[in-house]
Order: C-alpha cells, then structure tokens, then sequence
C-alpha cells in the first residue's frame, strides 16, 4: 500500500486511498471492491481495519453496501463539500459555547 502520510492511523490510509481511486477513476461508480479479506491484503492491513475503512466510507457516502452481495462504489457520490470536517465543527462549536457562557456572565453581573 502506499504510505502517503504515515501519520494517519492505517484505517484513515486506507480510507484515502479508496477515494483517490475513486476520484482518478480507478474505481468507477457501480464497481464492486473486493471482499473485505482481499482489500486487507491489498493495503497490508488487519481485516478489522478494512472492515473500519469500510465502515466509514458507507458512512461518508463513498460506498454502498449490499448484504450477501457486496460492497459496490456509490452512484452518487460526496463532493469534497458535503463532508463534514466534525473535529473543526466540535471546535467552532466549542468556542461559540465559550462565547455565549461569557456572555451570560456578563449579564448576570448586571443590577
């Protein structure tokens, strides 16, 4: 597999990969993946961690999932701003919680 950034966990490698692939073309909507103990071969990973990778895919809306069938590429799939960044939305909504928190000091403080 190939380790573009090494700093990510494995699952998150494998997830980036797929979607390069996806995106270039390599893998067109409506293709079939391999089965989940081929694709952890294929990226030098445990099955659990495919089978994660997968997980968040699906999630994302990169994959569709068939039982009993398989897991095929979306037809329809997310561009780069239909996915949410939820670290960076955690974070703003942190600090806006913060700002409301001193705002209502504030106005507990006044006669």
């Amino acid at each position: 597999m190939e380790q573009s950034n090494p700093v990510l966990p494995a699952y998150k490698r494998v997830v980036e990969s797929i979607k390069r692939d996806i995106r270039t073309g390599a893998l067109e909507p409506g293709a079939q993946l391999p089965g989940n103990r081929a694709l952890a071969e294929k990226y030098g990973v445990a099955l659990g961690t495919a089978q994660k990778a997968l997980r968040e895919l699906q999630d994302e809306g990169w994959l569709t999932a068939t039982p009993a069938v398989g897991v095929f590429v979306s037809t329809k799939l997310p561009s780069d701003e239909d996915t949410v960044d939820v670290p960076k939305e955690l974070a703003e909504i942190r600090a806006e919680l913060v700002s409301l928190a001193k705002r209502v000091e504030e106005l507990e403080r006044r006669p």
